[in-house]
């Protein structure tokens, strides 16, 4: 018998439209997934260069306004910083006028101390605490006075220079930091604008995107936390430098008060010595006409005292002739009396003769006794007018050497030989002293360096 035919397809024609249908339905799902998905990563593409863009510019916006305010502090550091360094010199030259006051005060001290020391070398009846000492005294105290206020003041400054100095150096490590991290970011933000310049050439955004973009929004959703952060940390940053800034300017402050404070002690120092100078000489100047009143009474009383000499002299001079003179009548009548005795018995009487001649030899003796009396009370005034002369040269030679020391003392002044201070002469004052007394021989005398 003969084989049966085969089956030459699988399916049926209702398979096949079917199987065709579904391949074609399956394609359109996938090329509408593939339609959604293309639409989403659109979308996202523009999105993440919407948002990269966005924080681009929030970052150069940042970093712009952090170079501004990094120029900002430091320009004001920096006028702060020239503000402190000119305080500094100007507390410097306070300092070097407080020196030189002080330095000024040395000649005067030396010069007083002099005056004191050749003072005492007067003579020992002349050492009295007059006007003169008690004005050079407080000459003295009132130089140490000066000098310890000055190096009060001087101290002072030198503290206040050194705080200066302290505040100056912070203030300038300050300025460098930031100027570091101004460098920083000014490079920072160089490189975020050539980046999101090459970012925009390679992915241009679309225009919906440049124009629906939106950074602070972007920045109040994402980052509104961090950010508030970090502008705290700004706002401390900028706080600390102006804390810093009105503490460098309270020291400035303070620094010049002190500098007038000192300017002010300067002038009243110096004045209080010319003062206490200048009662001093007029004290010594006092004393010196004072010192000439009692020279000219003394000379006064050594000229009468040297004219009673004399006068006494010539007196006892006359009372020795009429001592002498009475010779003759004692002689006449002792005589007279011893002839007379010779006379016979009964002539040998006492008549007016006798009697005339015995009145007449006491009356003689009598005068001789009263002379040689005179004469003794004449020699022992002689010898008393001799030796109150004598005191009267003393005390009027050791006075004309006090006057001779005052002279010296009042008419020499501070001049400086190789840097030492000696005593000079003025020229001025040098002739009224020669007026005062011409037999005075002026001298210079070195004082000792401190």
């Amino acid at each position: 018998p003969r084989p049966a035919a085969t089956a030459m397809s699988m399916h049926t024609t209702e398979e096949w439209a079917q199987h065709a249908a579904k391949n074609m339905m399956q394609a359109q799902t996938a090329q509408h997934k593939s339609h959604h998905q293309c639409d989403k990563s659109k979308r996202a593409h523009e999105g993440t260069v919407s948002n990269n863009l966005s924080m681009y510019d929030e970052l150069t916006q940042s970093m712009n306004q952090k170079v501004k305010n990094s120029y900002r502090l430091i320009e004001k550091l920096q006028k702060r910083a020239h503000s402190l360094e000119n305080s500094i010199q100007q507390s410097q030259s306070s300092q070097a006028m407080l020196e030189k006051a002080l330095r000024d005060k040395d000649a005067p001290l030396q010069l007083c101390t002099w005056r004191c020391e050749q003072r005492e070398k007067r003579p020992l009846r002349e050492q009295v605490r007059d006007a003169v000492e008690v004005a050079l005294e407080d000459e003295k105290s009132t130089l140490v006075d000066t000098q310890r206020r000055l190096t009060e003041a001087i101290r002072r400054t030198k503290a206040m220079i050194g705080e200066l100095n302290e505040v100056l150096q912070e203030v300038r490590h300050d300025i460098d930091q930031k100027m570091q991290a101004l460098s920083v970011d000014e490079m920072c933000l160089r490189s975020a604008e050539r980046s999101m310049h090459a970012v925009v050439e390679r992915t241009p955004p679309p225009s919906s995107a440049r124009s629906g973009r939106s950074p602070s929004a972007l920045k109040a959703r994402r980052h509104q936390v961090a950010l508030h952060e970090s502008s705290k940390n700004e706002v401390v940053r900028q706080q600390e430098a102006e804390r810093l800034n009105r503490a460098a300017a309270a020291k400035e402050e303070a620094a010049k008060a002190m500098r007038e404070d000192s300017a002010r002690c300067a002038q009243r120092c110096e004045q209080v010595a010319v003062d206490a100078a200048a009662k001093s000489e007029k004290r010594m100047q006092e004393r010196v006409n004072e010192n000439q009143s009692m020279r000219r009474r003394l000379e006064g009383e050594l000229r009468e005292t040297q004219s009673r000499i004399e006068h006494t002299k010539n007196t006892m001079s006359e009372t020795r002739h009429q001592i002498k003179a009475l010779e003759e009548p004692i002689d006449l009548t002792a005589t007279c009396a011893s002839w007379r005795k010779q006379r016979a018995t009964r002539e040998h009487i006492v008549d007016p003769v006798s009697t005339t001649l015995q009145e007449h030899r006491l009356t003689v003796l009598h005068a001789h006794q009263d002379l040689v009396s005179h004469h003794q009370s004449e020699k022992s005034n002689l010898k008393e007018l001799h030796d109150r002369r004598e005191r009267l040269k003393e005390d009027l030679r050791d006075k004309t050497n006090a006057l001779h020391i005052d002279l010296n003392c009042l008419t020499h002044e501070v001049v400086r030989l190789n840097g030492a201070p000696w005593a000079g002469l003025s020229k001025q004052k040098l002739t009224r002293a020669i007026k005062a007394d011409k037999t005075w021989i002026p001298g210079a005398v070195a004082m000792s360096a401190r």
